[in-house]
């Protein structure tokens, strides 16, 4: 509202009141304007209509002045923007908002809005509208926001239901940025599938240092079974192994049956082709599920031996570790002459760390070892000898599913041995002793071979 005084005879001293509310504008009738001056920008502003006219608008509570310069004349207006009724702004939020669920109030001279919207991108433009209303508002009264998101991760509870059920699990986010799941899971795959599915959707809702946290309970108790076979071949049954795991594979109809591949080259290999075509015979490379049986035969031949067979049982993510061989003993020295003893591992090793992924598959960590005692190559301590080991060792990590074999084969063992026979007495003698005994040098060259078959158990 514009309160306008009589003009006087004389414009170039007049002076005029007018009073706004803050929000609120008014037009002034003025034409050829040539220059306007303002005394405070921050409580009005002037914005020239064509030729004639003037909008004044009201930004800030308080009081300053207005010039206008029009034909050599000068006019004066004495401006009073008094601050907005909260009832009126309250109405002007709520229309800018245009959210039905969202009321805004004036509670006590704060302005609280308050409601629910669908989803975080509603709830962003609700909290950009607020705060641009708050400097209409001053220093001294506030706007709070108190309106809720009644689904803040979108379609991804949606998801999470599809998996466990309905109401079995849910999702919310902290004060720190951080992501929680929490609910039950009926088996541990259904766990490592909801986490899968969380981690890759939740990036929008994590803060800059926040994560996925798993609260969930799982009813059933899930380990992962690994069966294990430790076999020493030699250099001929490497050779047929490997040949019969090229070539091995079960009969899709009958799995206890065992087919071999397709020929390669069906033109030199076929049934129609020559006995010098057979020859070239290698059958398809695929990859096996399970072995042929080659290991059997060469147990049976003498060219393999079985080292070991456990059953690793474990929790998925946590080790489990077996040792074929024993402990050989350490002397070092502790300062001052003294002596002190350290037992270290020898022989064949074996660490598996299964993990259940969401998939129902198995991600396993294996790192077997084989190491042998080397007194070629031994040193003397304070009287003792201490042999060297020799150490064969590889690490890999490989996802199976439950049932499939993984073997894992190149831990080479290489042993010599030196058998000395002689007469005694008479090999004694100096340089004709030679004639009175004989050396035998002996050398075995074997590969360990790995062979885990990974389970899940249910109890």
């Amino acid at each position: 509202m514009a309160v306008l005084a009589p003009l006087h005879a004389d414009a170039a001293a007049q002076k005029q009141a007018l009073a706004l509310q803050s929000g609120h504008s008014t037009i002034l009738a003025v034409a050829n304007v040539s220059y306007v001056a303002i005394g405070d920008p921050s409580i009005v502003a002037v914005v020239p209509v064509g030729t004639k006219d003037l909008v004044v608008n009201a930004k800030a509570p308080g009081r300053t002045s207005l010039t206008v310069w029009s034909h050599g004349a000068r006019r004066t207006w004495e401006i009073t923007v008094s601050a907005q009724s909260l009832n009126d702004l309250a109405a002007a939020i709520r229309t800018t908002l245009a959210e039905p669920d969202v009321d805004v109030q004036d509670l006590g001279g704060v302005l609280v809005a308050r409601g629910t919207v669908e989803d975080t991108t509603r709830f962003v433009r609700v909290s950009d509208i607020l705060a641009r209303f708050q400097p209409a508002l001053g220093d001294k009264r506030q706007i709070v926001n108190a309106v809720t998101v009644r689904h803040p991760f979108g379609g991804l509870q949606a998801q999470l239901d599809a998996i466990a059920g309905p109401g079995s699990v849910r999702v919310d986010a902290d004060a720190k940025g951080n992501v929680i799941v929490s609910g039950r899971a009926h088996t541990r795959v259904i766990e490592e599938a909801l986490l899968a599915r969380v981690r890759g959707l939740a990036g929008p809702y994590l803060g800059a240092d926040g994560k996925v946290i798993d609260r969930l309970a799982v009813d059933d108790t899930t380990e992962v079974d690994v069966k294990c076979y430790v076999l020493e071949i030699d250099d001929t049954g490497l050779s047929n192994l490997g040949v019969q795991l090229q070539s091995g594979t079960p009969d899709p109809n009958n799995p206890s049956n065992i087919a071999l591949g397709a020929p390669s080259f069906p033109l030199i290999e076929g049934a129609a082709a020559s006995a010098i075509g057979k020859a070239f015979t290698l059958g398809a490379f695929f990859r096996t599920t399970r072995l042929v049986p080659t290991i059997n035969l060469l147990m049976q031949s003498g060219h393999a031996k079985l080292l070991s067979a456990p059953n690793l049982v474990t929790t998925p993510g946590n080790d489990a570790t077996f040792l074929v061989g024993g402990q050989i003993p350490y002397v070092f020295s502790t300062g001052q002459g003294a002596v002190s003893v350290l037992f270290k591992d020898y022989g064949v090793k074996l660490d598996v760390t299964p993990t259940i992924l969401g998939t129902g598959g198995i991600d396993t960590k294996i790192a077997p070892e084989v190491s042998d005692l080397d007194y070629s190559n031994s040193v003397t301590f304070a009287g003792y000898t201490i042999p060297a080991i020799k150490t064969s060792k590889l690490s890999t990590d490989i996802v199976t599913q439950p049932g499939e074999s993984i073997v894992m084969g190149g831990l080479l063992r290489h042993v010599e041995q030196k058998t000395v026979q002689k007469i005694p007495g008479l090999s004694s003698i100096p340089i004709l002793g030679k004639l009175f005994q004989s050396t035998n040098y002996q050398k075995n060259d074997s590969d360990v071979v790995f062979v885990m078959t990974p389970e899940i158990v249910v109890k």
